[in-house]
């Protein structure tokens, strides 16, 4: 027998059904796990430290030191807090508050930009990550 002439006379139909409750929970599931797999690992490593620029001076802040840091920018000083591996801008004398608002850094690569006063924190670390990853 000639086998395609066999695979044109057999009875093998391909049906499609319709979507159960399991394959739409599957879907969001897989969706979710992608979504918080960057949040469900490692948040720092140790030895992470702060690198800030503020004007013309440069120092670094490791996470491990909790309190506030005061800088000085060229529209007058402002606040970095750091707390429990995190760091954030808590008070500035910029116009529009944009860098408070950014919220806390604390993976390697992670920034804040305070623009108007012109300073950079940069969390830096083994492990890095870019702009599209937070």
């Amino acid at each position: 027998m000639d086998i395609r002439r066999w695979a044109l006379d057999s009875d093998f139909k391909v049906t499609l059904t319709r979507p159960r409750f399991t394959d739409g929970l599957l879907l969001v599931l897989l969706i979710a796990i992608t979504i918080l797999s960057p949040r469900l690992l490692p948040v720092r490593s140790e030895g992470d430290t702060v690198l800030v620029r503020a004007g013309e001076s440069v120092f670094r802040i490791p996470l491990e030191e909790n309190g506030p840091h005061r800088v000085t920018g060229p529209l007058g000083e402002a606040v970095i807090m750091v707390r429990d591996g995190e760091a954030w801008l808590e008070n500035t004398p910029c116009p529009l508050k944009i860098c408070e608002a950014m919220g806390p850094v604390r993976r390697a690569g992670d920034v804040i930009l305070c623009l108007p006063n012109r300073i950079y924190i940069r969390v830096e670390g083994r492990e890095q990550t870019d702009a599209v990853s937070r």
